[in-house]
């Protein structure tokens, strides 16, 4: 049995896997061969389930989780055959994306930063570059402070759970090009 945390639930669509329960592993025992948890609570989930195969689902970017579907792959989890198209459809969506804002971010003049390692992946996968220019600052919404001047500044929402695993990937995305986009234009 392979216990998956909800919002994962899409990794079994995904994968294919046949055997599964939706599970809680970060607060309660499970009772299951596996465990497909967010990275990052491997500790925490690994003493309430001492004797469960823990494995973490990586999902910043679509390169993330196509890692993470690999990874199942190697572990035997899922249908080999569902998991490939899972990938070539993300790969896909991945390209599009990317094709679609290619000249955006090419000739994007100001800098962008953040805080969090999380937003910096984002911004790397989609192929922003340092520039020598005003900086604008995205920090996700569960690190805001009371102080925070929020001029220049754009607080992106990283858990969209009304959203599946795949629509929360393209919507952080999308949410910061279309942020951007939307501080050049309040510029010009």
């Amino acid at each position: 049995m392979i216990g998956v945390s909800k919002m994962y639930s899409e990794i079994i669509a995904l994968s294919g896997i046949e055997d599964f329960k939706i599970v809680n592993p970060y607060n309660s025992e499970c009772n299951c061969e596996y465990i497909l948890i967010s990275k990052g609570y491997f500790d925490k989930v690994r003493k309430l389930n001492p004797n469960s195969k823990i494995i973490e689902i990586n999902s910043a970017t679509f390169l993330d989780l196509i890692e993470s579907l690999e990874k199942l792959k190697t572990e035997n989890i899922g249908n080999i055959d569902i998991i490939n198209q899972s990938i070539e459809n993300l790969k896909k969506l991945d390209f599009k994306i990317k094709k679609d804002n290619f000249e955006f971010v090419k000739n994007f003049e100001f800098n962008i930063d953040s805080d969090s390692k999380f937003i910096k992946r984002i911004l790397d996968d989609l192929g922003f570059e340092h520039k020598n220019a005003s900086t604008i600052k995205i920090i996700p919404d569960y690190n805001l402070k009371e102080d925070l001047d929020l001029n220049d500044i754009i607080i992106l929402k990283t858990h969209r759970y009304d959203l599946k695993l795949v629509e929360r990937i393209e919507n952080r995305y999308m949410s910061i090009l279309n942020s951007l986009n939307n501080i050049i234009l309040g510029k010009t």
